[in-house]
């Protein structure tokens, strides 16, 4: 099992749409995993109200696809709770943002995917009961982040930059990831998972940030649950996609220490 975020943006999107493009370091072609590939989640952030759209060559069609309302600020999900968007590896996802077009605006759409099977790379994920189970106490981790002005993943942090509390060389899972002030995603990157970047929406919204994966993990009834060893501490990172305004966001990964 592997999970990875894929982001898109747009400046100055149309009100009609315009056809967003993969961020850096992303590819709007799935790649190519083996079995079933879902997108589990899936959110968005405008400065105006529009929509998002989602076509793949295997959606309902080509003309319309999958699209859904996105109103001002951000969007927790486009897709309802609990139903995943099957696509096929190799295809090509195409993605529009629409907006009320404002010079400089930045909207950005992220993919949280989900790979049954994907060759070299088989994160650490448990259930929630697992997690449940397994939790010998509850801990955060404090960043504030310098984000970069957008459309862009930003500089990330290790996740102890700012201060180093972690056990030594124990299992972590994280439960959720919660920014104080509201951005388009934060997300995470650790080895046990393949170095990929994986998040949740920046929505303030606590309810649902500070416990992302275990509502996944147990809406989908699969193992959500990223885990990585603080052994690992120094090659875990954390980050914010933002629009094209630049600032700090201090942002809470919530952690259960596991037996």
């Amino acid at each position: 099992m592997h999970i990875e975020i894929i982001t898109a943006a747009v400046t100055a999107g149309a009100t009609t749409g315009t056809a967003a493009a993969a961020l850096t370091g992303d590819s709007l072609v799935v790649k190519n995993g083996l079995g079933e590939i879902d997108i589990i989640a899936a959110w968005q952030t405008n400065q105006t109200a529009g929509f998002g759209q989602i076509i793949t060559p295997t959606a309902h069609d080509t003309t319309r696809g999958y699209r859904a309302n996105a109103p001002i600020g951000v969007n927790a999900s486009l897709l309802p709770f609990g139903r995943q968007m099957r696509v096929k590896a190799q295809e090509t996802l195409a993605l529009t943002i629409a907006a009320t077009a404002v010079a400089g605006d930045v909207e950005n759409m992220t993919l949280l995917m989900r790979y049954k099977n994907f060759p070299g790379i088989n994160a650490r994920l448990i259930t929630a009961q697992q997690a449940e189970t397994r939790t010998e106490k509850l801990t955060t981790i404090e960043n504030s982040l310098a984000s970069t002005a957008g459309p862009s993943y930003g500089t990330p942090e290790t996740f102890v930059a700012d201060s180093d509390l972690l056990l030594a060389n124990r299992d972590y899972a994280i439960l959720g990831l919660a920014p104080r002030t509201a951005c388009h995603t934060v997300y995470v990157q650790t080895p046990d998972a393949g170095n990929v970047r994986f998040g949740v929406p920046g929505v303030l919204r606590q309810e649902l940030s500070t416990q992302w994966f275990l509502l996944l993990s147990r809406i989908h009834g699969e193992p959500l649950v990223p885990v990585f060893n603080s052994g690992n501490k120094n090659q875990c990172f954390i980050g914010v996609v933002t629009d094209e305004n630049a600032g700090t966001f201090v942002v809470d990964a919530y952690l259960a220490l596991l037996k």
